[in-house]
């Protein structure tokens, strides 16, 4: 794999950035002071701006001076099943055209259930303890409610 230049790697965060907040390079220039073929050529890494400049395209974009310059963040991997109480891969009983529950012995989840799955997963993963304990609280009160 080809090692990648600093500069332009930080010129790419940056027009990525950019493009995510729906920013233009003139309202980003304007925001900056930086003349706006200055912001390109630093976009297309042909020219590495000072960190003094970084920084003020950073505070422009509502990034830190890290998320421009720092590690590239590692690449997503595939993540694991959810795995149902049964033990079963959660996305293998997804049935959209049915509500969620048993029905026999066959176990089955809808679209609805699979997405609040994950982003509960994903809440969970990012939060500090007092939000875990605040999260375990709310759902002991939840299965109190339903017993």
């Amino acid at each position: 794999m080809a090692a990648k230049v600093p500069g332009v790697e930080m010129g790419r965060r940056i027009a990525a950035r950019r493009i995510e907040r729906g920013f233009s390079q003139a309202a980003v220039s304007r925001r900056t002071g930086i003349n706006s073929s200055y912001l390109s050529r630093i976009e297309t890494g042909k020219v590495h701006p000072t960190v003094r400049t970084a920084l003020r395209v950073a505070e422009a974009l509502g990034l830190s001076l890290e998320d421009l310059v720092g590690p590239s963040p590692p690449e997503r991997r595939p993540q694991p099943c959810p795995v149902s109480a049964s033990g079963r891969c959660m996305m293998d009983l997804v049935d959209p055209g049915i509500g969620s529950g048993r029905h026999g012995e066959t176990e089955f989840y809808s679209s609805q259930q699979i997405r609040l799955l994950r982003r509960f997963l994903a809440v969970m993963r990012r939060g500090g303890p007092d939000l875990l304990k605040a999260m375990e609280v709310l759902l002991g009160e939840i299965a109190g409610r339903q017993d």
